[in-house]
Parts: C-alpha cells; sequence; structure tokens
C-alpha cells in the first residue's frame, strides 16, 4: 500500500513548469528493495534497484554512487551483479582511481559506477548487496548495514545508490519486497511503514533515513503517534521502558522547541559490538545501539541528545554548536521535563566537566578537529565537551546581562525560527544574536572557544542548587600509544613503564582487539577497560582501570541549604 507523506513542506513542493506554463508533476525515482533469507552468523544478500528518469551524465563521470565503507570497518561492505541500463540499452561501467578513468572496473566491487559513454534518457541500476556483519575496530559512526535477526538496516547512503550531483527535484516511489523473508517480515524507514511516495524533493534525502527490514518487533505510545520505536533481534536491556521514557521526553522537547505539532521521529534499535550505548542522528530519527551492559537508565543522556539534533541541528555552524549544544541540553531538557533527577542531571554536567577538564589536548583549536577526528579520542570529544561548556559560559553571561530574564535558549529557539523561516544560519547570525546580549564580550569568549581556550563557567552557571569546587582527577590514559588502536591489527606500541596498562599485564607488542567505546570511557573515571589479548594462540582477558595522573579538574556540588523546588530556578 502506497502511503503519501504529510510533511511534503518539509521536503519541498517543487514542480516542473512547461513551456507553455503549465504546471506539470515532478517524475517519479522509483526504489525496490528485494530482501532474502539471512541470519546474523551467514549473512545474507539484498537486491536493489533504483530508476532515475531524466538523467544525462557525460562518459566517465558518476551515474550512481553508493557509500560501502564508514570509518572503523575492518573492510568495506560488498556490492555485486552490478547492472545499469539506459536508453540505449546496457550500459558499460568503468571504474576511477583519482582523476584517471581505467577499464579495470571488473566484477561490481567498487560503490562508485561510471561508464565510457554517455549515460541518458530513464537510467536504472540494479545490483545485490551480500550482507554481514563487518568487524568493528573502532569508535565509529553505527550507520553501516547491519544484520540483527533474522533481517536488516542501516543508513541510506549505504543501501540505495543515486546519482551524486542531481539537484533536481524528484518524487520517490519506495517498494519493499520481502516475500523470501518469510511471513510477518515488514520493511520500515525513517520516512514511515512499508511502500512509501515521498513529495517532491532532492534524491539525497535518502541517504539520510534510516531502513530497516525483517520480522520487526515495534513500540508506540498509541497508534498513530508521532513517536516509535523499532528493533530486530533481542536487546540486552527492556526496550518498551526504555521507549516509553523517550516518547515522553520527544514530547516535552516539542514543546519546548515550539512546535505547533509534535514532528515525527522514530528509534532505531541495533545491536553494536564496539560503542554501544551511542548512536546516530538522522531524518526524524535515530539509531541507538546496545550490548550487554547499556542499560534503561544508562541511555537516557544519549537519548537526549540525540533527540536535541531535531531541532538545533546547524551543521552550517560547525560541531562545537551542533555537539556543543546537544551536550548541553541532553541531561538538562529531561531534568527540566521531571524525567530524570537533579543528581542525575549533577552527574552528567560533572563527567562532562571532568572529560573537559582532564584532557590533555583540551587546548587544540577547533581547526584541527576536524582531521584528527578519527585517529584520536582525546580530540573527538573536544567539540562535545568544549562546546556544551561554551553554551554554559555563554548562558550564565546572558542571564546576568539581563537580571534573569534571558537565556541561551533564546538565542537556540531564534535560530530555530529562522530556520523554519527558510532562512540560512551562519556564523555570523550567531555572532550578531550574541552581541545583542552581551555585546563584545560575544566575540571575545567565541574566539576562544574556537583557538582552544579554556571553558569555564562561573560557580552558580549551572543554577543556584550548585557550586564550582575543584577536585584531583585521574586523566584517562591507555598506557600505551593510542596509535596501537588504529587499524585492522592492534598491537601495543609505546607501553609506559608503571602504567595501569603495564601493571595489569599488558606487554609491548601484544596484539589485542577490544569492544568498549573509548570516547565514554575517558568520561567516567570508574570505568575499567578490557583488552582481549591474543597469546600463543589464546586469547587472554586483561582488565585495567586506563587511568594516569591525577589532574587539577572543575566539577560542581550541590549547594548545602538550597531547597529541591529551587534548584531550576537559574537555568531556564
Amino acid at each position: 500500500m502506497i502511503k503519501a507523506l504529510a510533511a511534503a513542506a518539509l521536503l519541498g513542493g517543487a514542480v516542473l513548469v512547461s513551456a507553455a506554463g503549465a504546471v506539470a508533476p515532478s517524475p517519479h525515482a522509483t526504489v525496490v528493495v528485494t530482501g532474502h533469507p539471512m541470519t546474523e552468523a551467514a549473512g545474507g544478500p539484498v537486491d536493489v534497484s533504483v530508476t532515475v528518469p531524466d538523467l544525462d551524465v557525460p562518459a566517465g563521470r558518476s551515474i550512481f554512487r553508493i557509500g560501502l565503507q564508514v570509518p572503523g570497518m575492518a573492510h568495506a561492505q560488498a556490492v555485486t551483479e552490478v547492472r545499469i541500463t539506459d536508453d540505449e540499452g546496457a550500459v558499460p561501467l568503468i571504474a576511477a582511481k583519482g582523476s584517471e578513468v581505467t577499464e579495470d572496473w571488473g566484477s561490481g566491487n567498487g560503490g562508485d559506477w561510471r561508464s565510457s559513454r554517455r549515460v541518458h534518457g530513464t537510467v536504472t541500476a540494479r545490483y545485490r548487496l551480500p550482507l554481514e556483519n563487518i568487524e568493528i575496530l573502532s569508535g565509529a559512526p553505527p550507520i553501516m548495514m547491519r544484520i540483527d535477526g533474522d533481517g536488516f538496516s542501516g543508513q541510506g547512503s549505504g543501501l540505495i545508490a543515486l546519482p551524486p550531483t542531481l539537484q533536481r527535484a524528484y518524487r520517490i516511489r519506495l517498494h519493499w519486497d520481502l516475500k523470501a523473508m518469510g511471513a510477518g517480515a515488514e520493511g520500515v524507514s525513517s520516512y514511515g511503514d512499508g511502500d512509501l511516495d515521498l513529495p517532491p524533493g532532492p534524491l539525497s534525502r535518502l541517504d539520510d533515513a534510516v531502513f530497516m527490514a525483517g520480522r520487526l518487533k515495534r513500540y508506540s505510545p498509541k497508534p498513530g503517534a508521532a513517536f516509535s520505536a523499532v528493533w530486530l533481534g533481542e536487546p540486552t536491556f527492556d526496550p518498551i521502558a526504555a521507549m516509553a521514557w523517550t516518547a515522553k521526553m520527544h514530547a516535552w522537547m516539542s514543546r519546548h522547541f515550539k512546535d505547533t505539532s509534535e514532528p515525527p521521529y522514530r528509534v532505531f534499535l541495533r545491536y553494536n559490538p564496539m560503542n554501544a550505548g551511542g548512536g546516530a542522528a538522522l531524518t526524524h530519527s535515530f539509531i541507538f545501539t546496545y550490548k550487554p551492559g547499556v542499560t534503561g537508565e544508562s541511555i537516557k543522556a544519549i537519548l537526549g541528545h540525540e533527540m536535541t539534533h531535531t531541532w538545533t541541528a546547524e551543521q552550517s555552524l560547525g560541531k562545537w554548536y551542533d555537539e556543543g549544544d546537544a551536550v548541553y541540553y541532553q541531561a538538562l531538557l529531561p531534568w527540566r521535563a521531571g524525567l530524570i533527577s537533579t543528581d542525575a542531571y549533577l552527574k552528567d554536567v560533572n563527567e562532562t566537566a571532568s572529560r573537559y577538564y582532564t584532557n590533555p589536548e583540551k587546548g587544540a583549536p577547533d581547526a584541527e578537529i576536524t582531521p584528527r577526528f578519527w585517529a584520536e579520542t582525546f580530540i573527538r570529544v573536544l567539540p562535545y565537551d568544549r562546546g556544551s561548556l561554551y553554551f554554559a559560559v555563554l548562558n550564565g553571561k546572558i542571564r546576568r546581562a539581563s537580571g534573569g530574564k534571558r537565556s541561551i535558549d533564546d538565542l537556540v529557539q531564534t535560530l530555530i525560527d529562522r530556520r523554519k523561516a527558510g532562512l540560512h544560519n551562519t556564523e555570523a547570525t550567531w555572532l550578531e544574536l550574541l552581541k545583542k546580549e552581551i555585546g563584545e564580550d560575544a566575540i571575545t569568549v567565541h574566539r576562544s572557544m574556537l583557538a582552544g581556550g579554556l571553558m569555564l563557567p562561573e560557580s552558580g552557571d549551572y543554577g543556584p542548587c550548585f557550586h564550582r569546587v575543584v577536585k584531583q582527577i585521574r586523566r584517562f590514559d591507555l598506557g600505551f600509544d593510542n596509535s596501537s588502536v588504529l587499524g585492522p591489527v592492534k598491537i601495543i606500541k609505546g607501553l609506559k613503564p608503571g602504567s595501569e596498562a603495564e601493571k595489569a599485564g599488558i606487554r609491548e607488542g601484544d596484539r589485542f582487539t577490544y569492544g568498549a567505546s573509548l570516547d565514554a570511557t575517558q568520561g567516567d573515571v570508574t570505568r575499567t577497560l578490557t583488552l582481549n589479548v591474543v597469546r600463543d594462540g589464546k586469547t587472554v582477558p586483561i582488565s585495567y582501570l586506563p587511568r594516569g595522573e591525577a589532574v587539577d579538574a572543575y566539577q560542581w556540588e550541590r549547594t548545602p541549604g538550597v531547597p529541591e523546588a529551587a534548584c531550576k530556578g537559574g537555568v531556564k
């Protein structure tokens, strides 16, 4: 059954206008996803066909492109049986190496499909993805195609090949053919359940959507609710209770950010052997990942974080804004909503502060973050932690300048309202808003943040219930060179004499694997790290507390005598 989306205005309403002035509908692109039997152990294929009319691609240029590699994967997802046709028939395929076009493209492995001739008219790409659960070697966004239970899921960019530079508007028909997956198999996406007919808009909107198919399990607070959750396999915690909490939080956030109606939002639950407890925010949705040890209580901060992106995402401003405000709000909004305790909120504030103030790279300028992002956990967490402390600093300044009448919420909401009105937000927009609130000091603080300056909120900036203290906290320290955890083969290099790793029995040259998120471990001073060391053909698990020297770090504590009812008075 084809379902038309009500959110057409969000996706664009472009139409074609003929020379005579008559309005013609945008052409239809068609996607068919065919599932086959699969298991987590053995894998299984998915066949996809994509048909796009009115294409005209010069010889040697990309016709279709699909993302087969995500940072942290041991190897790329394979793609086979690629066949492309156009109005002239079969399209001869070639491969591109840098700027050179060669004739050795071969059997279909590779995700950038080109031709030695012009390709035009109605173009169809057919291909097979022989899915497998590829080993994850390090921290990575959990967006790759994956099998859980007897079904699959992943981000659209790794499932659906699309013309990479096409800008015109298309309607999109999505059809799931899941008969071979057995009775009860169904397909869903960020855009809805089952087959879909999307209104005019760019084809690229499929890239940032989530797709899942198989014998799904579901949660929805009521039929037709804006919030829902789906999963395959068996989560290691109670997903119903966790998703009921998330549904309440989503409804509260929608009111906080001044929606006229609650927007659609779906959580996709997936297993993750490496960075469990994290996830990825995508179109109207969030991929949340789990493994043993992840609980319904432990996921509240990440769910608060990722749902915040639904309203505040501003990629053009940079990660300091996108991720910084999400960390700032991830526990603050649930606390205001009465969905977590004051102590839980304080714990979240202090974990961020601990990770930031003990980070030996906290002075790295913002310009260094992108090129080093996936190589070092100390760098990767900086836009999250420093950005959050930057927002707390600004909130304090705005509240003091306005006598408590204004807050950082007002500026964030202004950017949201501008985007809803079709206006483009830039860093200059942000700075102009800040200058109106706190004057030239806004420029000074902002430039300092970008240059790596220390972001230090005043003692009462988290509200009248808390005050700032200095504590000795041991720095996160693997006990060996960080480069040891990179690459497909992990070998201990630069083992530090006297480190906790050495004391635990780890040796220079040990080969190892691990399954923890170093980003999360860095923020929790009590969390141990387990390395699975391979020696003499045997795997030996070695656990230790990855901490080094103790340094001064700022933390916040409850202020005696301030009643619970007054706690939130200084943060709204």
